[in-house]
Order: C-alpha cells, then sequence, then structure tokens
C-alpha cells in the first residue's frame, strides 16, 4: 500500500524533479537528505511543537547529512485560505524565535491558487501537491544555489510559461502518463 511518503515521493520526482520546477531539487532527493514528516493528529499546538522539532533536527544535522524537510498534512489545511493561515503562523513562529535567517519555507497545496489567477489557471499546478504540504529550506543552500543558478528570481516565470506552453490538455495527458491521478 503506498503511504502519503510514497506519494509526495512520487510527486517530487516526476512534477518538481521531472518538469524541472525545481533545479536544486534532484540532489538531496537522490541522496536521500531530505526529512518527510506526515502530521495525522488533529492538535494544531502538536503541529508546531513538531514543526520545531524538524527545525531543530536540520540544525543539528549538517546539510550533508539532512538537506531539507517536507512536512506533509494529508488530514488537515484542506480549505486553502486555513493552510495560508497556518503557513503564516509558522512564518511568525520563525521570526519570533530569530529563525528566519536560517530557514524559509515553501508552500505547496492541492488547491493552491496564487493571487489574482482563476481556479482553473493552469499556472497554479507550480504549487499544487498531493497533500498540504510544507517545505522547509535551509538559507545556506538558497544562498549557494544562487551562486550555481544565477537567475533563481527568474525559476517561478519560467516554470509558469512550462505550464502555459504545456496547456491543461498537456498537464492532464502528463498526470496520466506518471500515474498522478491525485493532482487532477
Amino acid at each position: 500500500m503506498e503511504t502519503e511518503i510514497d506519494i509526495v515521493k512520487h510527486w517530487i520526482e516526476k512534477v518538481v524533479i521531472g518538469l524541472n520546477f525545481c533545479p536544486f531539487a534532484a540532489k538531496p532527493f537522490n541522496l536521500d537528505k531530505i526529512i518527510y514528516l506526515v502530521h495525522n493528529e488533529e492538535d494544531i499546538s502538536l503541529y508546531v511543537k513538531q514543526f520545531y522539532a524538524v527545525l531543530r533536527e536540520l540544525q543539528e544535522e549538517p546539510a550533508e547529512v539532512l538537506e531539507t524537510a517536507f512536512i506533509i498534512y494529508p488530514h488537515s489545511f484542506q480549505d486553502f485560505k486555513e493552510y495560508l493561515n497556518y503557513l503564516n503562523l509558522l512564518n511568525d513562529f520563525l521570526e519570533m524565535n530569530h529563525l528566519e535567517k536560517e530557514f524559509q519555507l515553501a508552500s505547496f497545496h492541492p488547491s493552491y491558487q496564487f493571487m489574482g489567477s482563476s481556479t482553473d489557471d493552469v499556472t497554479n499546478y507550480t504549487n499544487k501537491s498531493p497533500f498540504p504540504i510544507i517545505h522547509i529550506l535551509r538559507s545556506d543552500s538558497i544562498l549557494k544555489a544562487r551562486l550555481t543558478y544565477p537567475d533563481t528570481l527568474k525559476i517561478p516565470q519560467i516554470n509558469i510559461d512550462k505550464l502555459k506552453l504545456l496547456g491543461i490538455d498537456g498537464w492532464i495527458a502528463f498526470c496520466k502518463e506518471n500515474q498522478l491521478s491525485i493532482l487532477l
């Protein structure tokens, strides 16, 4: 039986790496330098404690051992606005604990919608995922990436352009071909 982690790994492999949405994802993925944590609890205070525990684990291990983390919420934050509120809470937590220079958060959600876009806009799929996910990135890793890939700020627009070129029919075909029905 496929677990939530298996589903997320498949999504990372086929979408994030396969479509090259993140040119830096393949290395930690292929070297298994990623923490995956699935939250099944209902108590949000436990989520924040476990979020902090993941941050501590990343602090304790060098990037050569653990590069990044994905926290998966398969049964929580199904409402996108509720998810964004939680994301804001976590960003506030980083600031209150003076960790915002050490870590950055990336957001992925099954109902992801960029501000100003329509719900059926194909470009939203750059951040759509099988489950609500918080991706914790090390700020140092982002800085290193910028040295090897100087146009990191252009990556979102490159991804949007890829999806516009692919179109919704192309996206549907891609998902079917790669067994990603959960993203349709």
